[in-house]
């Protein structure tokens, strides 16, 4: 009866009644636990579902991912990560206990929305960042739905955070992490906002990256198509945005469009006029690259060979289908 309590709290999504009730449902958090342990999850299910709707649980949830040993509850410390309060933690331990519980629980949509969640919130504490498992950060590629309201979304656009997924070298994460932070629902803080415009053009605006850049301009299109149906159409589902929201969200993701754009024209230009000449090189260009190049007169023979320019290099594939007019250059 207690289930269906929670489940009926959760279900009708009344903040205030809910939080009437907030010490007797902090009361029922250790046997909740306790269920858990046990492989009880709907008892957790539940009272994750009322935490979701309006009351705090930081202290608790803080606690939890406290604890060691064998029977840690996994799936419960994962899924209720997002609710603690992150900033004023101290103990790093905690951060190494909800990493370890992270990489034990069976994928689920609602797990990789937890752990993306967590993992943005931790990065943007400075004497927690550190303390990040490497291996966590490739849950970003699984770009997970976040809700309207989502704290990691929010603290996931500090300087701080961006500079710590650039360092990763890895532009897969870099691509999925622009895709889960950039939303109609945040702005960007300033300092993010800066080192982003470095990382496009200088993670972004290399040859071989047409098609990560095409990509996000379609997401910043989305956005900016959902900031001009106004206030009144976004606050639905987030009452907490106010009118000076959408003016600063739709400049900021205007320029990082043009600056995308920008770099994307630079790259076109290097690929159309710089002089090429043969070398062996095995990088590839992206689709998106290929067509750029103005190939029509000599058909390249049916034998693999690479070609380079300053700052391009590609490798021409056996099957004789460019053709080349602009250069001269002699077959190895």
């Amino acid at each position: 009866m207690i289930t269906d309590e929670l489940e009926n709290m959760a279900r009708v999504g009344r903040p205030g009644k809910i939080k009437s009730r907030r010490k007797a449902i902090i009361a029922l958090f250790p046997y909740t636990v306790q269920r858990e342990r046990v492989g009880d999850p709907r008892m957790a299910d539940a009272f994750l579902g009322v935490i979701r709707v309006g009351t705090s649980m930081d202290k608790q949830v803080t606690e939890l991912l406290s604890e060691a040993g064998p029977d840690f509850p996994n799936r419960l410390g994962t899924l209720m990560s997002p609710y603690a309060h992150w900033k004023s933690q101290s103990n790093t331990d905690t951060v190494t206990r909800w990493a370890e519980a992270a990489m034990a629980v069976p994928y689920t949509e609602e797990v990789c929305q937890s752990v993306v969640d967590t993992l943005l919130q931790i990065a943007s504490v400075r004497h927690l960042e550190p303390y990040i498992p490497v291996e966590i950060w490739a849950w970003l590629k699984e770009r997970p739905s976040l809700p309207p309201i989502c704290t990691g979304r929010d603290k996931g656009t500090m300087g701080r955070v961006v500079r710590r997924v650039r360092k990763l070298g890895d532009v897969e994460i870099l691509e999925s992490y622009f895709l889960l932070v950039w939303s109609e629902w945040d702005f960007i803080y300033r300092t993010g906002f800066t080192i982003m415009k470095i990382s496009i053009r200088e993670d972004l605006g290399r040859i071989g990256m047409g098609r990560h850049r095409e990509v996000l301009v379609k997401r910043l299109d989305h956005i900016l198509g959902q900031l001009d149906m106004g206030l009144e159409h976004l606050k639905e589902q987030n009452p907490d945005l106010d009118q000076d929201h959408i003016p600063e969200a739709r400049e900021q993701y205007k320029e990082l469009r043009e600056e995308l754009l920008e770099v994307d024209r630079e790259a076109s230009e290097i690929l159309i006029r710089a002089p090429l000449r043969l070398i062996n090189l095995s990088n590839l260009l992206t689709p998106a690259d290929v067509h750029r190049i103005p190939l029509d007169v000599h058909v390249c023979p049916p034998s693999p060979m690479s070609i380079v320019c300053p700052q391009l290099s590609l490798l021409v594939p056996s099957t004789p289908r460019f053709v080349c007019t602009w250069v001269p250059f002699s077959l190895s």
